[in-house]
């Protein structure tokens, strides 16, 4: 096999690997979260994680009200706790 092979199939098995990984974090993270949920799981306060919604996302979009409650889609969930976890 030469190099340009063997580097091309090194490619498509990383890429299944993340593919994977990707279907497991949307697995285990909720189809959307509460700003509760994330501060309990990241370790920061409400505030800031509502401070950082405003600042960075679309309200009705990927955040909104239920019940008294700011809701996050699963998106901008995982994007949290991703940045949360640096």
């Amino acid at each position: 096999m030469n190099k340009n092979n063997l580097n091309s199939i090194e490619y498509l098995e990383i890429k299944n690997m993340l593919c994977e990984l990707t279907n497991m974090v949307k697995m285990l993270t909720p189809q959307k979260a509460s700003i509760s949920y994330l501060s309990s799981i990241t370790g920061r306060s409400r505030q800031s994680i509502r401070q950082f919604l405003i600042n960075n996302f679309e309200p009705e979009v990927d955040f909104w009200i239920t019940n008294g409650r700011i809701c996050v889609s699963q998106k901008v969930a995982i994007t949290i706790l991703m940045r949360s976890s640096k």
